[in-house]
């Protein structure tokens, strides 16, 4: 269409009422003009107008035509299709409520699932040019730890195949920034400090950056500057930049801001920048707690030559045009060179990289994904349902629809009409789904654990929307298709037959047949996934962690280096905190450690010093810590053989240490390590003088590892900070918390305690992810076979209605109820054995893909599979026997007096 036509169209659309009125006066003058004269030639006045309208021909097509040429008839076509479409929804409430009701349920979690996966997956990180963004790491053999490692890495996951991941050393970054890959590397790492001089005095989460961390991120700061080079060195003034939320809810807005310091862990820092508004280092993702500052890391000469200290994360900015592939060949050649300049530190360490949203999303991603799978899943189902309701409610107007092909209507308009009924039955349920998805999407949130990356960020943005808007349009043309072709196949004479009746029922039965085999198999689905998950959370909680978590709380009293300069002042602190302790009503035990099984770890490496040959397996690897007396006590680690650590275990005394039965099997073969001797830091002699039970220190998810218990009081022995304390009370444990808070200020008035929770709220918090996905997974199941059975019973109930002559015949010639409710339950069971056989390959297909979020559980366990179908059928049968008992009710004179 020529642009000139195109745009006299819309002027003539526009004005189509007074064109449309001026081609009537038209007509209607021209019919008078053309009586008159007729009439003037001697015909009457009645038969002159007769003659008139016959020479003129049939005004309403030369109406049409010009409508045809004046504008675009179609398009007003279907919005009659849609204001008819309309008003005969609102003629059938009841249809109309349950179609809406239902489509809603469906679009409305996965409305609030999709906003999820949106926030935690999709969204883009909030930094310029994200896609050129990676995260380094460091691998190695997963069993030669022969280093330090105690970083807080962003992710678990990274290594491939028998790699295990560790955080990287600062000596080997020097190196690796020499790559001509990279436009930058920065390091971070958390660094949770004691905020004192701002009222009550707090344990808040910070970061150590390196001076250009920033502009790796190419992020600048709202007011002040960025750190300079100068500011990363241990004899530079103490700075640090600090948040947005903090300079506002902590320091009041203040405008003069960058002429004031804050006090962190008993050092003063000078404020030099505020970072911008909603502002989040990679480590924001992985870490629930807000980070509110960062000070610049300031490595010391010796952990810049160390390069068996690995400790900090790692971000890179690729250059333009450099991709992932290149900057991991490029880092091979750093590698190779390392390992021949350093062997003993760097012949089997290996950096690694990929892009950081990528590494961030590492441990969430297959769940999310399956989440989204599981709502789609449902999506189909609710599909499913509501075509089944438009195939009654077109079985029902078979009569109109043969009567409007009879009087002249096409097949095609009767289609479209059925599918504006269809779309606008999606219109609504989208603005229904879309509106229930706001309080699903608020429920998810507030169920979801909050380690889940950007959980907190989810909001229904336009993208949401759209997607909404899109699902609904295709189920609409989905759900609607079926419907829309049995209305167009009905015939104008046959339809109007009595005898016809029969042929369109099977048609229709086959039909709703069909979908309830496809809702039962996708159901059967859905309770596969979420029984596997079932099974997964059941075999997970039921797993001992080798020691007893009742009745016993932690909590962190980190001691600031200013004022705690040496390992033994942080124990002669604990020491008098648990003097002071004990004392309380109620306590029965106490224990500090650097840290509490499920909070951390700290891995090194150690040799035997007996082994036989020493050369061939100079260094072992072991989980260490450093514990007081009372700590396997309060925890509940039973001693096997031995001693446990005393409080006679002092420096000046000879080191001992306490290990598990792990221990012996890994490193002696299972023989008694009690006695034996191995060497640890800068080959001090350390005897084993105790053996305790096994604990899964990681949880419940975890293996049981070698562990080392060394006495926190020989200080000398570990470079860990003793952070950790735990009470087991004899009733409930977080009333004493209060206590214990008091007796730290009572001596240290500064110090905060920080990271309160029992044990047994430590171990449920290990295993929210896995609870949250399984409750998610069992709900959708739970509508899903709920969906199904109102398709089963739906089949049944108009199978038995189309049948009523039939059952009332075979009544008639003396069948027995019990034949007719047998009659049906056929007809069900044929569906349901159907339904389940489809949905069991699908089950097998698709559940391979959640292997990663199973504990102990195949994808292909029949347990979960007996159950799901045994589940499926026993619903099935429930709610095939109404219309079953309903048509062996039938009375038989009724039956045969309906025709």
């Amino acid at each position: 269409m020529k642009l000139q036509e195109f745009f006299r169209r819309i002027a003539s659309f526009a004005h189509r009422e007074q064109l449309t009125d001026d081609l009537r006066e038209e007509i209607r003058l021209h019919l008078e003009l053309r009586a008159r004269k007729l009439h003037q030639q001697g015909l009457g006045a009645d038969d002159a107008g007769y003659a008139a309208r016959r020479q003129f021909g049939n005004s309403a097509r030369y109406q049409d035509q010009a409508s045809q040429e004046w504008g675009w008839t179609m398009w007003e076509r279907i919005v009659q299709d849609f204001r008819l479409g309309a008003r005969t929804l609102r003629r059938t409430p009841g249809f109309t409520v349950i179609a809406v009701s239902t489509l809603a349920i469906g679009l409305g979690i996965n409305t609030a699932v999709y906003s999820v996966v949106n926030a935690v997956m999709l969204r883009s990180l909030p930094y310029p040019q994200p896609d050129r963004l990676v995260s380094m790491w460091e691998e190695h053999p997963a069993n030669e730890d022969r280093f330090r490692s105690s970083g807080a890495a962003l992710s678990s996951k990274g290594g491939p195949g028998a790699l295990s991941r560790t955080s990287v050393s600062v000596a080997n970054l020097q190196d690796y920034q020499r790559s001509s890959a990279f436009q930058n590397m920065a390091s971070f790492d958390l660094a949770p400090m004691n905020l004192t001089g701002n009222g009550t005095p707090e344990r808040i989460a910070g970061e150590a950056v390196s001076a250009n961390f920033l502009s790796v991120l190419s992020v600048a700061p709202l007011r002040g500057r960025d750190f300079l080079p100068q500011d990363d060195s241990p004899q530079a003034e103490p700075v640090v930049m600090i948040t947005h939320d903090f300079w506002q809810s902590r320091l009041g807005g203040d405008s003069q801001v960058l002429e004031r310091a804050v006090t962190l862990d008993g050092k003063p820092r000078r404020i030099v920048g505020v970072l911008p508004r909603g502002f989040q280092s990679p480590m924001q993702f992985a870490w629930k707690d807000p980070i509110e500052f960062y000070v610049p890391a300031a490595y010391p000469k010796e952990q810049l030559l160390d390069r068996n200290d690995h400790d900090v994360n790692v971000v890179a900015r690729l250059k333009a045009g450099v991709s992932v592939e290149a900057a991991r060949a490029d880092l091979k050649v750093i590698q190779s060179r390392l390992a021949r300049q350093f062997p003993d530190t760097n012949k089997d360490m290996h950096p690694a990289i990929s892009l950081l949203r990528d590494d961030l999303l590492a441990n969430t991603g297959p769940a999310m994904w399956t989440l989204l799978a599981a709502s789609g899943l449902l999506v189909l189902i609710t599909c499913v349902n509501v075509a089944n309701l438009f195939l009654v409610r077109a079985a029902g107007r078979r009569r109109e629809s043969s009567v409007r092909l009879a009087v002249g209507a096409s097949r095609l308009r009767l289609i479209r009409q059925s599918m504006a009924e269809s779309l606008l039955v999606a219109a609504a349920g989208c603005a229904a789904g879309i509106a229930l998805g706001r309080l699903f999407m608020g429920a998810l949130v507030a169920l979801a654990p909050a380690d889940i990356p950007r959980i907190h960020s989810v909001a229904m943005d336009w993208g949401v929307f759209a997607v909404a808007a899109a699902i609904a349009t295709l189920t609409g043309f989905a759900f609607g298709m079926a419907p829309a072709w049995q209305t167009s196949q009905a015939s104008p004479v046959e339809a109007l037959k009595t005898a016809a009746r029969g042929t369109a029922a099977k048609a229709q039965v086959k039909w709703r047949a069909a979908l309830t085999v496809t809702e039962v198999a996708l159901s059967l689905m859905l309770l596969v996934g979420a029984g596997l998950l079932l099974r997964s959370f059941a075999a997970i909680t039921g797993v001992d962690l080798g020691f007893q978590p009742g009745h016993v709380v932690a909590m962190n009293i980190n001691l600031p280096d200013l004022r705690y300069k040496t390992g033994a002042l942080r124990v002669q602190f604990f020491d008098e905190l648990e003097r002071r302790v004990r004392a309380l009503p109620g306590v029965q035990s106490v224990a500090y450690a650097n840290r509490m099984p499920m909070r951390g770890s700290w891995r090194s490496g150690f040799q035997l010093e007996d082994a036989p040959d020493r050369s061939l397996n100079p260094v072992l690897t072991a989980d260490f810590q450093a514990v007081n007396s009372g700590y396997f006590e309060t925890l509940g680690i039973a001693l096997l053989r031995g001693r446990r650590l005393t409080p006679h275990d002092r420096e000046g005394e000879p080191p001992v240490a306490v290990v598990n039965q792990a221990f012996s099997r890994a490193f002696l073969n299972g023989a008694d390590p009690l006695g034996r001797v191995f060497l640890y830091s800068d080959n001090v002699r350390v005897q084993i003088v105790g053996v305790v039970t096994d604990i899964r220190r990681g949880g419940k998810a975890a293996g049981v590892l070698p562990e080392v218990y060394l006495a926190a009081a020989q200080t000398s022995l570990y470079p860990v900070r003793v952070a950790d304390f735990a009470v087991r009370a004899s009733g409930d444990p977080s009333l004493l918390v209060n206590a214990v808070r008091q007796q730290v200020l009572a001596i240290d008035k500064d110090q905060p305690v920080t990271n309160v929770r029992t044990m047994e709220e430590i171990i449920d918090a290990s295993v929210a992810q896995r609870r949250f996905q399984t409750f998610l997974l069992l709900v959708f199941a739970a509508v899903a076979v709920a969906l199904a059975l109102i398709g089963i019973y739906g089949v049944l109930a108009y199978s038995v209605a189309q049948r009523t002559q039939e059952l009332g015949i075979r009544i008639a010639l003396g069948a027995n109820p019990r034949s007719v409710i047998a009659l049906v339950l056929r007809q069900a069971g044929v569906l349901i054995a159907a339904g389940i056989a489809l949905g069991i390959c699908g089950s097998l297909a698709l559940t391979r893909y959640v292997q990663s979020l199973l504990f102990e559980v195949h994808t292909t366990d029949w347990r979960t599979y007996a159950g799901a179908i045994a589940l499926l059928a026993l619903a099935g049968a429930m709610a095939s026997l109404v219309p079953a008992v309903r048509g062996a009710r039938v009375d038989p004179m009724v039956a045969l007096r309906e025709e």
